[in-house]
């Protein structure tokens, strides 16, 4: 391998690693607040019918978590493709045609969910002004308007970084053979 692509191949290593290490935080957060819902849930259950206290407000919370646990895990379900999709043409097109469609995708879709991350602050930034909160514990929305936002903001930003280093990868000759590369890298995989 030329020392450039040579460089290119460590910065997309670090690049990988920094999106592993990212995964890893956003996936443990995402584990801890789904351990919050299941203690919440079994709390509450326990508290309901064995002892006829029910914990207040136990369904809004776990709305909140809920939010917790779907956006913490969209910046690493979409980054490495585990989304859900339908592939019934796959079989139609060879990999390089099928790695350039899914950096087709993957660039719209970062386009689009930062739009979405736009829009997402704009709405909060409503819920603030006008001092929107739950209805039975009062608490404020906007917080976590603005945790959406940001997990929006943050996928959008996970799915251009992927794409530039897939586009490297794909329109790199010497680096999109496997055999010129230590091994074959997702961002987030």
């Amino acid at each position: 391998m030329s020392h450039k692509a040579d460089q290119l191949d460590r910065a997309i290593s670090r690049v990988e690693r920094a999106g592993q290490l990212l995964a890893r935080l956003t996936l443990a957060l995402g584990a801890l607040t789904l351990l919050a819902m299941l203690a919440l849930t079994v709390a509450d259950v326990f508290g309901r019918y064995l002892l006829n206290a029910p914990i207040n407000g136990a369904n809004e919370l776990l709305r909140f978590l809920i939010g917790g646990v779907i956006f913490l895990a969209l910046p690493v379900v979409s980054t490495t493709d585990e989304q859900i999709t339908v592939d019934l043409l796959d079989h139609l097109y060879s990999e390089r045609v099928a790695a350039i469609r899914q950096l087709i995708v993957d660039v719209i879709a970062a386009g689009a969910l930062f739009v979405l991350a736009d829009w997402i602050v704009f709405r909060a930034d409503r819920l603030v002004r006008y001092g929107y909160v739950s209805d039975f514990l009062h608490l404020p929305l906007a917080p976590m308007a603005y945790f959406i936002a940001a997990m929006t903001a943050i996928t959008a930003l996970a799915l251009a970084v992927k794409s530039v280093v897939d586009a490297i990868l794909v329109f790199h000759p010497r680096l999109s053979d496997p055999s010129e590369r230590a091994d074959s890298r997702k961002i987030l995989g």
